[in-house]
């Protein structure tokens, strides 16, 4: 089930948070919270989200690639071989869950990860996580540092 769109104050708040990530990013020395870098996939549809965190994971050492379209994700995957794949479920014509669901049965190996990343709140990515056959969730409004850990532990598994 897909819910409402964000409002102006919801997305401002969101561009918020990102930025308070960067900035703690930059005083944590990006990659002091994650020793070993990955290889990321962020598949959002939302540019500013994209960009925001995109550039978070780069300042911590990650290689980041990144999709603002569902149809693209298949082939960046095949092109780049994440070690995991940062999806949002909220994307236009086919949510994150199914997306996932798609990668894991044609594209994916067993050593890449696939983790929703959403606003959603958490009952429902734990249900939706747990559907779909992802490797986990990240809540888009945690801190900084608690997104980088969750990324080096999930890709790590």
């Amino acid at each position: 089930m897909r819910s409402r769109t964000p409002d102006a104050d919801e997305y401002g708040e969101h561009i918020h948070l990102i930025e308070r990530r960067i900035l703690n990013i930059r005083h944590y020395g990006g990659t002091e919270v994650s020793a070993v870098a990955c290889k990321i996939l962020l598949v959002d549809d939302e540019s500013f989200i994209l960009n925001a965190t995109a550039s978070m994971l780069r300042s911590a050492g990650h290689e980041v690639h990144v999709c603002e379209q569902w149809a693209c994700v298949a082939s960046t995957v095949r092109a780049h071989q994440p070690d995991l794949v940062l999806l949002d479920y909220n994307m236009p014509a086919l949510t994150g869950d199914k997306i996932c669901q798609i990668l894991k049965r044609n594209v994916m190996n067993d050593q890449m990860r696939v983790v929703l990343y959403s606003a959603e709140p958490e009952s429902d990515l734990i249900r939706i996580t747990s559907e779909c056959g992802a490797d986990g969730y990240i809540r888009k409004n945690v801190p900084a540092q608690e997104l980088l850990e969750k990324i080096t532990r999930l890709a790590g598994e």
